[in-house]
């Protein structure tokens, strides 16, 4: 949008508009970038316990078919089947 300057107090009014505009945009860019870093640090660390602890392999064993079945026939049959 551009306006129709004509002295120079109103060029002055005019530029302090525009430096008010955008002086806070950059405080919420960083703050939008420090909130997803820290969410990406918080993500990693909880992964990082669940895979010190073992939780990580316990949930990939239970998910997996060949874990469903007791043996035998029937735990083959749910294998094949699941597969």
């Amino acid at each position: 949008m551009r306006r129709e300057v004509t002295s120079e107090m109103e060029l002055l009014r005019y530029a302090l508009s525009l430096c008010r505009e955008k002086r806070g945009q950059s405080t919420v860019e960083y703050a939008l970038v420090a909130i997803a870093f820290l969410s990406m640090v918080l993500a990693l660390g909880a992964l990082w316990h669940a895979g010190r602890d073992g939780l990580l392999l316990r949930r990939a064993v239970d998910a997996a078919s060949h874990g469903l079945g007791g043996g035998g026939m029937l735990g083959a049959l749910r294998d094949v089947a699941l597969f």
